[in-house]
């Protein structure tokens, strides 16, 4: 969902709240009987997962879902599909990304996020 619409904060935060819930629903399927704790334990094994649950935590202080550009080292140009390669010439090497933004100012690119959020949720399940 999230890949099919990658300028999409709206859409990849619905990615996002959907692995949150897949976590929620492990957690109604196992021994625990402190949510939280369960949370923070799958969390401490799996940065992307961490980062993923602080974000559907919606804190006002929290990381949050950002459209901006990256820039796109030439070396990576033969990796880029059509319309990014002419979006990047016309936009100084540059492309939009969804981004997750933390408060101290790093980014970190969501799809990648994402897909060490499953992967971590996938050794899990």
């Amino acid at each position: 969902m999230a890949a099919r619409a990658p300028l999409s904060r709206r859409k990849a935060m619905l990615a996002a709240l959907l692995l949150d819930e897949v976590v929620d629903e492990l957690f109604e399927g196992s021994r625990a009987t402190d949510i939280l704790a369960f949370r923070a334990g799958l969390a401490a094994g799996a940065p992307a997962l961490a980062l993923l649950l602080d974000l559907c935590a919606m804190r006002d202080d929290g990381p949050r879902l950002v459209l901006e550009p990256v820039e796109i080292p030439l070396a990576d140009y033969a990796g880029l599909d059509v319309q990014d390669f002419m979006v990047s010439l016309y936009n100084g090497h540059t492309v939009q990304r969804v981004l997750v933004a933390l408060p101290d100012g790093t980014r970190h690119d969501f799809q990648a996020v994402l897909a060490e959020a499953r992967t971590a949720l996938g050794a899990v399940i």
